[in-house]
């Protein structure tokens, strides 16, 4: 079997396609294949949850260290607001 692989797709994208196969008329034939499908999609969005989840502390451990390097910046700023 060949591979292939549907790239640049949002997390909205891909959970619209997996909320799909939740209407579909499916045939006893094609309840394995459905259900694999399903699976798959729901294993793209659970890894673009954690992704989006690391990428998140990554932002915030980033603003955490730049107020530790500046905090005289910081308390500027705040006495100015």
């Amino acid at each position: 079997m060949i591979l292939f692989s549907i790239e640049n797709l949002t997390i909205e994208e891909i959970a619209a396609m997996r909320q799909a196969l939740n209407v579909i008329d499916i045939k006893g034939s094609s309840a394995q294949f459905i259900a694999s499908l399903q699976n798959k999609l729901d294993s793209e969005i659970n890894t673009a949850h954690q992704i989006l989840k690391q990428e998140e502390a990554k932002k915030s451990q980033g603003i955490v260290e730049i107020e530790k390097s500046h905090p005289a910046e910081k308390s500027r700023h705040k006495s100015k607001s």
